[in-house]
Order: C-alpha cells, then structure tokens, then sequence
C-alpha cells in the first residue's frame, strides 16, 4: 500500500460552522494533525455550480484554497470531478443545470471543454493532482440520462456507449493540459464492493469502451457493501481481470452508536472507538492481501464531521475521526498503520484508554 488518507472537502465548511479540532486537548488544524499521523494524501470535490447550502459548497476557487492547504502540508491530492451542480452518487447523476439543453455532441465536448478547464486552473495555481476521478460513483453512470448504464449480467454493455464516449472526453480534456510527462493517474468510481461480478463487468466495460484509467475506485460501507469477506472478494476479482490497482476513495465506520445504526446490516464491528479502529485494521488486512499486491490504499469519508451546534452533522457525527467535542480518536492515526505495513505486517491501531465524549 502506498496510498492513505482522507477526504476533507467539507474542512473549510465545517471551520466557518465554528467545528474545533483539538489533539491532546489543544486545538490543531486537522489536516495537519492527520498528516502528522501518516495520511499522504487527500480528496477533494468539485461541483461544477454549487448551491451553497449545507456542504454543496465545492465550487472551484473553494476547492483550490483547499488544495493549497493540502500540497502545502506536503501530501497528495486526488481531485474528484463530479460533473454535477451536487452531490453525484448511484441514485443521482444530475446533469449542471446551465449543461441540461445541450444535445449529445455539445454535451461530449463541453466534458471535455470543462475538464481541460479545471485541471488548467489547478495546474497554473501550482497545485496540479496526482489523482483525477472522472465521476464521482458512476457505477450506473454520469450526466444521465445520456450517460446511463444499465447492468446486464450476460448481454454486455449496450448501454456504455454514451457513458464511454463521455469518460473518453474527460480524459482528452485532462491529456490535453498534460500533453506529456508527468499526469495525474485517472481512477474511475464505482461503490458497488458487494458485488465482484458487477464490479468486473463495469472495468471490463470501459476498458471495451476505449476509455483510459490507471487505478479501479471504489467506496466501501459495510452497511450498504456487505462485511469484510464481500470486500476481499471483490477487490481480488478486480485485480485479478484488470492487472491495475484498486483503491478505496471512500470508506467510514462509526465510534458511537447512532439512530442511524439501527437495525442496519453488516455492523460486524462493535460501534465504539474500539469497533472503528478494529474496522480500518481489517480494512487494511484486504487491501494488503489483494493479489500482485495491487491494493493501492485507502481514504477516509467526512472525518471532519463532527457536532457543530444548529447544523445537521453527517450521522450524528457518528463516523468522524474526532469525537463529539473534536478530540482525535484513535482511528485517526490508520494512515501510519497502513503505510507501515509492507515493513510491518503486524501492525494495527492500538487505542488510547481515554474514553471519547
């Protein structure tokens, strides 16, 4: 593994809010304090028009100042690219609201228009990513309904070729303002580890399709996902047909039970600090184990979430790698533990005896 880290898009939101991060009782920066724990590397979006509200704030110039705070702590960056106004997942590929009359061509070349754009933007201000997602969990797809998949076990992918021709936009737009040399390495995002086959389906698609990337995303909740045993046999399909590396863009456990929590599936691990640190080492255990050694890493969802009094904190806080009150759990410190591991392969998270608040 040589890849692990967090996404911190909402940290600026979350200090305007008044959230304080606190180490040993003292305030800190909590994307210095998790580099100072071993993450090399962190993960940004970006939405094309945000709105504003809540965490839909990713817009370009929010982004960059993020990105400097990143390059400037010395650690990597991977910029998601969701080609939406908001949130963009399995259940939702919203096209931009000022993209949403362009027939298929314009759309094609305005991908490709936008991409080119954003990394040219990124790259002048001196903080160029090693990493570009192009969508952001497409497993059915982006900017639909043109781009729109539809699984089908045995028929193959009809449905890809308005997805495909769009994916290949974005990478002539990212190739066009690194036409040679050194690029950021292109990861596709899909969420669905629970299911290998699926998963096989979608890389095999795209590799048909003429698209070009380097490393197969993926997000994992065990609630949504399945447990430990689902992850492993995915993450090994994968890189057993693909021979590229697999890493997960997204991943969180709880420290605290939660209203949330109830009744939800795959909860394996105990809902403690105890449980979330038991989850990374796992977590960890896969990804060391994904055949040819192509587990590339990890990166932790939100752990900047925690309580800010009047706004509604992503579960409660109940995923964060800082408890009610900021303070770092110990699960904060998995990036060492997971970096360390070719060298160290026994080693895990060992907890703090202070019981969080």
């Amino acid at each position: 593994m040589s890849v692990a880290g967090a996404d911190l898009s909402a940290l600026q939101t979350m200090e305007n809010w008044g959230a304080v991060y606190r180490a040993g009782g003292k305030p800190t920066d909590a994307l210095v304090y998790l580099r100072n724990q071993g993450a090399n590397c962190f993960r940004l979006r970006l939405f094309v028009n945000p709105d504003g509200t809540q965490l839909v704030t990713n817009s370009l110039p929010y982004t960059l100042a993020l990105a400097k705070r990143v390059k400037a702590a010395g650690a990597q960056l991977l910029l998601d690219i969701q080609y939406s106004d908001t949130w963009a997942d399995p259940a939702a590929q919203t096209k931009p609201a000022a993209w949403a009359r362009l027939g298929f061509e314009s759309l094609v070349g305005k991908v490709r228009e936008y991409t080119a754009s954003v990394l040219t933007n990124f790259k002048e201000a001196g903080v160029s990513p090693d990493f570009v997602q192009l969508g952001n969990e497409i497993t059915n797809g982006m900017l639909w309904p043109e781009g729109r998949i539809e699984y089908k076990k045995a028929a193959g992918g009809e449905s890809w070729s308005g997805l495909g021709q769009l994916l290949c936009a974005a990478r002539e737009g990212l190739d066009s303002v690194y036409p040679e040399g050194a690029r950021p390495k292109v990861v596709l995002h899909i969420e669905c580890t629970g299911d290998a086959e699926r998963s096989v389906w979608f890389y095999q698609q795209a590799i048909a399709h003429h698209v070009a990337f380097d490393i197969a995303g993926f997000s994992y909740y065990p609630e949504w996902q399945g447990g430990a045993r689902q992850l492993r046999t995915t993450l090994s399909a994968v890189a057993r047909a693909l021979h590229k590396p697999v890493l997960l863009v997204e991943t969180a456990y709880p420290w605290k039970d939660d209203i949330h929590w109830k009744d939800r599936p795959n909860m394996d691990w105990p809902l403690s600090a105890a449980g979330q640190a038991a989850f990374l080492n796992d977590v960890i255990k896969v990804l060391r184990d994904v055949p040819e050694g192509l587990g590339l890493g990890l990166l932790y969802w939100h752990p900047e979430s925690v309580l800010v009094e009047h706004k509604n904190i992503w579960l409660g806080g109940s995923c964060a790698l800082f408890a009610s009150d900021g303070e770092a759990l110990p699960a904060a410190a998995f990036a060492r533990v997971a970096l360390a591991a070719d060298s160290a392969p026994k080693a895990s998270l060992h907890l703090s005896s202070v019981e969080p608040k």
